[in-house]
């Protein structure tokens, strides 16, 4: 089920929108820093950065990732105390972002609200006008593209995705491509999905889905549905299924039991490898069981 706020659009006049958290739950994870930048014909007019204070001590792996210490946040606020200024700042305005989807359900669990703002992916984008990259993420495409690069914070990455849409907008004329060249139809069988007895049901796959041509892996017991279930439908969306985390795997879906343990403090030898392959920058995302149901809808 597509999301009802989720748009495609050329436009000038906008905010982008970049979180930092403690993890990639938003049920169980936790908002750590919030940057946002509103644009106006094509320029920065306006800057919104704030760090916050979480419930839970920052885990030693997040600090690793974006340089965000307990130390630096043990002042600053707690989320429901920027709710109104970070909500006025954005307004009306398309929220634009890389992966924005993710920045909006930590919003919306943080805030304890549903925004009804319009946003856009510019990760969508970037897959349509660049298949020719293995991977989409931010630093991947500002290495590419030659765009800025710099550490991995909330107000970087809300400049480094402006400078990308700027350049997806720049490509889009240069090749004469409207919105509609980009996403046009087309029917996949599920070619190089092979795992034991799981083939896809479905004869037209959605390109634009997370898990599209994605390589998964699960671990744990699923709390909502059978795992065999859950694998199928990854592969109706033309993922690619996996046994064990490797270099190659882009998504490890914890089961909630899983994701409890963490919360104690206990990891299992999956996560940890999962871990220390994204710090070595692998494309690799460790979510929950909860955020995989929310992925899989929208």
């Amino acid at each position: 089920m597509a999301n009802k706020n989720y748009t495609k659009q050329i436009i000038n006049d906008y905010c982008v929108l970049d979180t930092e958290t403690t993890g990639l739950s938003s049920y169980y994870d936790e908002i750590i820093e919030i940057g946002i930048l509103k644009v106006r014909d094509n320029k920065i007019v306006d800057r919104y950065s704030q760090l916050i204070k979480p419930d839970y001590e920052i885990d030693s792996f997040i600090t690793s990732l974006t340089g965000i210490t307990n130390e630096m946040v043990k002042e600053m606020p707690a989320i429901n105390f920027v709710m109104s200024d970070v909500l006025s700042f954005i307004g009306k305005d398309v929220i634009i972002g890389h992966n924005t989807s993710f920045d909006i359900r930590f919003l919306n669990a943080g805030f304890n609200i549903e925004l009804d703002n319009k946003y856009m992916d510019t990760m969508q984008f970037a897959r349509k006008l660049f298949p020719e990259l293995k991977h989409h993420r931010l630093s991947d495409l500002t290495s590419y593209l030659g765009l800025s690069n710099n550490e991995h914070r909330s107000i970087a990455d809300c400049i480094a995705t402006k400078e990308l849409y700027d350049s997806i907008k720049d490509t889009m004329t240069k090749r004469g491509l409207g919105i509609q060249d980009l996403w046009v139809k087309s029917n996949h069988g599920g070619k190089g999905i092979d795992i034991k007895s799981i083939h896809p049901t479905e004869v037209e796959i959605d390109e634009d889905n997370f898990f599209f041509n994605r390589h998964v892996v699960f671990t744990g017991k699923l709390e909502k549905m059978i795992r065999q279930d859950a694998m199928q439908i990854v592969v109706n969306l033309g993922g690619i299924l996996d046994n064990s985390v490797t270099k190659s795997t882009n998504y490890l879906i914890l089961g909630n039991n899983d994701y409890n343990a963490i919360l104690k403090g206990e990891k299992s030898s999956k996560h940890k490898k999962a871990e220390k392959l994204k710090l070595e920058g692998q494309d690799i995302e460790i979510i929950d069981e909860f955020t995989f149901y929310d992925l899989i809808e929208s």
